[in-house]
């Protein structure tokens, strides 16, 4: 029964935000067996240590390994980390194009 709570869950999030982990931005496998680097998982933004409810509004999909980076951080400390990432992936981008017209 738990499994096709968080199965009916996960495809509701799938639905809503796509295939993409919410921490690293990388597409989700689900088909990859369970707890595998690249499967799904449910994260609770606002942890459930910190009262976070069940509810679709204060979950997201994520790799494994990227929910237990995530853990039980406060929703700052989970949101800053997105943003790190973020910031990191415009850069890589920027570099990547100053590189391209300098090659030119």
């Amino acid at each position: 029964m738990a499994k096709t709570k968080n199965r009916k869950r996960a495809e509701a999030l799938r639905e809503r935000d796509g295939d993409l982990c919410w921490l690293c931005g990388k597409p989700v496998d689900f088909e990859a067996a369970p707890n595998s680097a690249t499967a799904w998982s449910v994260e609770h933004l606002l942890a459930t240590k910190h009262h976070g409810p069940d509810d679709l509004e204060n979950l997201v999909l994520c790799h494994p390994p990227c929910n237990g980076k995530l853990r039980d951080l406060s929703l700052r400390d989970k949101i800053a980390l997105r943003e790190d990432r973020l910031r990191e992936q415009w850069l890589e981008k920027l570099v990547s194009k100053a590189r391209l017209a300098l090659a030119a």
